[in-house]
């Protein structure tokens, strides 16, 4: 038996203890915030311990800690570096859902819970990618390098930023695999930028029936929210090869929408998202104060910069209103090359089981690998379906999450022995 054919077998022989972790992992509470994730990081290490696989914890947060666990192969070669996340969406109203949201159930080929589909199941799937290969490691080349990180969903300063700024001699390595969900028919290859900004709205206020004397801090913020969505219109300047990516998957999309490549245009543009908005005190006062928070996303071809400037323009108009900016800091979009080795790897892989290769495409979701991405080194994510992600009754479908795991395996397999 081959060593590609020793690692098929524990894919498809350990099919019910792959499950069987996940739905644990499901039931421990990793809700960000508070983002507490030392429970979970505990699971994960009596599995390593199990496999005989070292390990160490980074934590400069303490209830927000994060593992490494590294070997290296029979001889020299890449260094493959794998990267999921513990914590998840909060809960929210659990009244609302039609079963415990920590209940790791199975219906209907799918585990039911919170964060089952970002990104439990791509975080236990390169848990048992590592495991696997570390069990070949007497003929691997190269070494591979696990990080399992705390702290994603709210910036990833304690997380992966915390490891790639101060460990970087670890965790860089020669490429990084990432299994955020992205549609089983899309590879992504870049993503775009985050920048969160928070408006503040302040006039006099007053009784509401004398509207003369003063400003409604709230039909100001509505004037404003109409103003910040002029800002999608900004025309991006990419770069060639992304560029040419991108309009090969818009057409293929067109050609065949059950690819579920999805959101093609928006890939390109800016996207403006009011996610929370905040003003007044009673129904007959003027409101005196407004805040609301808006989340801008640019592509590749369009630098943060070059957003701030336009809203800069139109805080201009509204002497009344002020801004700060959340994330200070975080990467422009970023992007890997898409004719990247790993990217064939993940393609030929995943077309075994789906009939056609996936699309090389730029995530609209933000995702640990731009802080990679940010020091040099190339990044690649294949993931499960993201319906329903941080929605009510999230949940992921199995046959998925085992297409996913598998993929990841013999891509990253591949990517090694090439490298010999």
């Amino acid at each position: 038996m081959s060593v590609r054919d020793r690692l098929v077998r524990w894919l498809d022989d350990e099919r019910e203890r792959q499950l069987e972790f996940l739905r644990v992992f499901t039931r421990i509470d990793t809700c960000n915030p508070p983002g507490d994730t030392t429970e979970a990081a505990d699971f994960f290490r009596r599995f390593l311990d199990a496999e005989g696989i070292a390990w160490r914890t980074e934590a400069p947060q303490a209830a927000m800690p994060n593992l490494i666990a590294s070997f290296a192969g029979a001889k020299p070669g890449r260094h493959l570096v794998l990267n999921g996340h513990l914590d998840v969406f909060p809960v929210g109203d659990r009244s609302v859902w039609k079963r415990d949201p920590l209940s790791g159930d199975i219906v209907d080929g799918r585990v039911h819970g919170r964060g089952t589909v970002d990104m439990k199941c791509g975080t236990t799937a390169l848990l048992f990618v590592f495991a696997y290969l570390h069990r070949l490691r007497a003929e691997l080349p190269g070494r591979v390098t696990l990080t399992v990180v705390s702290d994603e969903e709210t910036g990833g300063q304690w997380g992966a930023d915390w490891l790639v700024r101060n460990c970087a001699k670890e965790v860089l390595g020669d490429c990084v695999l990432n299994t955020e969900p992205s549609g089983v028919h899309t590879v992504r290859f870049g993503e775009k930028s985050m920048l969160w900004l928070r408006f503040r709205i302040s006039v006099p206020g007053g009784h509401s029936a004398y509207p003369h004397t003063s400003p409604s801090a709230t039909k100001i913020a509505a004037s404003l929210i109409k103003n910040l969505e002029t800002i999608e219109a900004m025309v991006p300047d990419e770069p060639a090869t992304v560029r040419q990516t991108l309009e090969r998957a818009e057409v293929q999309q067109a050609a065949d929408r059950s690819l579920g490549v999805g959101g093609a245009a928006v890939m390109r543009r800016v996207s403006v998202n009011i996610g929370t908005l905040k003003g007044g005190v009673k129904i007959n006062m003027l409101p005196a104060e407004c805040v609301l928070e808006a989340d801008f996303r640019p592509p590749v071809g369009i630098t943060r910069a070059a957003v701030l400037d336009e809203v800069k323009a139109i805080v201009a108009r509204y002497p009344m209103v002020t801004f700060e900016e959340l994330l200070a800091g975080n990467p422009e979009s970023t992007w890997s090359d898409p004719t990247h080795e790993m990217v064939g790897h993940l393609t030929r892989n995943a077309a075994e089981a789906l009939g056609h290769p996936p699309q090389p495409i730029v995530s609209l979701g933000g995702t640990d690998t731009r802080f990679w991405r940010r020091a040099g080194v190339p990044c690649f994510v294949y993931g499960c379906s993201p319906a329903g992600m941080g929605g009510i009754d999230e949940a992921v479908s199995i046959a998925e999450f085992q297409h996913v795991l598998r993929t990841h395996a013999l891509a990253a397999f591949d990517y090694l022995m090439a490298g010999r």
